[in-house]
């Protein structure tokens, strides 16, 4: 098993026991700005990835990476609700196997679209907006807390 196969399942697990208010942004650690964000609400889960208009010209997923970010799933950024940034929203509750897509998803638009190498590249942070922004751990995703 590859270390994305890991993260991708312990990311589909992480996001099946979000409780509502939660908030997960998981990002290359550094000065990078290519990410991958979820919030938890009482009605879905809505997810998030990075689009090219936020980044540096080096970091774009470019035509290819876009490409392969859509056939993925992602739905095309547009001015709206999302800014610039792709994005998904599942019904909550959702069964394991939508959760397990959308962890697919996020590995496909971060490896693939946005070529981060891995997942030790990557740190998260996670909170509970309905509990003072209480700091959650997430050890499942098998990343490091970003400090």
């Amino acid at each position: 098993m590859t270390r994305w196969e890991e993260f991708s399942e312990g990311l589909a697990e992480q996001l099946a026991s979000l409780a509502a208010g939660s908030v997960l942004i998981i990002r290359e650690g550094g000065q990078a700005s290519r990410f991958a964000q979820f919030l938890q609400s009482d009605e879905s889960l809505e997810a998030e990835l990075v689009g090219d208009h936020y980044l540096d010209p080096a970091l774009r997923a470019g035509e290819a990476g876009c490409r392969l970010i859509a056939e993925a799933g992602w739905r095309l950024p547009q001015d709206t609700v999302y800014g610039h940034n792709w994005w998904i929203k599942l019904p909550w509750p959702s069964p394991s196997d939508a959760y397990r897509k959308l962890a697919g998803m996020t590995v496909t638009g971060l490896r693939d679209g946005l070529r981060i190498t891995g997942p030790q590249a990557l740190v998260y942070e996670a909170w509970d907006g309905r509990r003072g922004n209480r700091p959650l751990a997430l050890p499942l995703l098998g990343l490091t807390p970003k400090s």
